[in-house]
């Protein structure tokens, strides 16, 4: 997430959209935040959104609510939208959230291809940019804000036994941060 943010230019007072709020999302709504951005998470889960709300996020927005999304474009649209999702719409979505000159941040992979209309892109001079694995010194930065306190990774431990149930919360968009599996159902081998 560090250099999907950095790559998409993120800075102090711009308005950056989150589309996902899970274990990508809930990292993205932390640095834009610590970069002085104002950040709006935009998920379908309530509970994700009241996540993002105790992390720093200045508004959460229902990613299916037509009327949520009118909103945030009357109010002026969104420097920065990073989609951590992995669902199609959320990219539709974001693309109509951009303000002018507006960075549309490639980050969750769909099983589908993205494809988006011409004049969209041209309408509004938009940019895309894609982001993958960050580098050295992003890991050290990263680091670095978790170190300081602006950064921390929300886990969940579950037993190994349990991989085919948390494969299947994580299809639904259900966990929250990230699961941690356990082998030998905790206890250490001597």
């Amino acid at each position: 997430m560090y250099r999907a943010l950095k790559r998409s230019g993120v800075t102090a007072g711009q308005k950056v959209a989150i589309f996902g709020v899970g274990g990508l999302g809930h990292l993205a709504v932390q640095i834009a935040r610590a970069w002085g951005a104002e950040v709006i998470a935009l998920d379908l889960d309530p509970a994700k959104l009241a996540l993002a709300k105790d992390l720093g996020a200045v508004q959460t927005l229902n990613a299916g609510s037509a009327d949520d999304i009118k909103a945030l474009r009357k109010a002026g649209g969104v420097h920065v939208a990073v989609v951590t999702s992995a669902a199609k719409a959320a990219y539709d979505t974001a693309l109509k959230c951009l303000r002018p000159d507006g960075v549309l941040s490639v980050v969750g992979l769909p099983s589908e291809p993205l494809s988006f209309p011409a004049l969209n892109l041209v309408g509004i001079e938009a940019r895309i940019i894609a982001s993958s694995v960050g580098t050295r010194d992003d890991m050290r930065a990263v680091l670095q804000m978790a170190a300081e306190g602006q950064l921390r990774c929300i886990t969940e431990t579950r037993p190994l036994a349990e991989v085919n149930a948390v494969f299947e919360r994580m299809r639904r968009g259900q966990i929250s941060g990230r699961v941690v599996l356990r082998c030998c159902g905790g206890q250490h081998a001597h």
